[in-house]
């Protein structure tokens, strides 16, 4: 597992200028693809920007489950992906709180969307192990990033 500096330095590095409904899409098709290729499970993804769930997509035969939401909840709430949540759920009470309330998600699979330095929302993937959510979610805002900056 990474530790809270490494969760940090990917916080501070996958940001972008501006973010829309079609940089939502990109993200949702390429988490969509990399889960087919390399998992055996089905996710759920959720984008939430600006206010408004832009994106809710559940994949063939996955069902719908709090996660998703509660994975949003915590990234807007503490202002960092629930990794990071997760990672410091013993030295944070209000995170270790969170561990016993139902709205929260102290587990990965839930990043910032961060614009110009401001948080605006939430990228969420919700059916592998907590660390795979993480990390696809992780290598998706790389390679759009990287689209972005070609």
């Amino acid at each position: 597992m990474m530790n809270k500096d490494e969760i940090l330095a990917q916080e501070a590095k996958l940001t972008f200028k501006s973010f829309n409904n079609d940089t939502a899409l990109a993200l949702a098709e390429i988490i969509n693809e990399d889960v087919k290729q390399h998992y055996p499970k089905k996710v759920g993804i959720r984008i939430v920007h600006n206010g408004l769930v832009v994106l809710h997509f559940l994949m063939n035969d996955r069902k719908e489950s709090p996660w998703l939401q509660r994975k949003v909840k915590t990234v807007i709430a503490s202002s960092h992906s629930s990794l990071y949540v997760y990672a410091e759920r013993d030295q944070n009470p209000t995170y270790h709180d969170w561990i016993e309330d139902s709205t929260q998600a102290v587990c990965g699979g839930g990043f910032p969307i961060i614009e110009n330095g401001k948080i605006t929302g939430a990228i969420c993937v919700s059916g592998l192990d907590h660390l795979d959510d993480h990390e696809v979610v992780v290598n998706a805002l790389q390679t759009v990033l990287q689209k972005i900056t070609e």
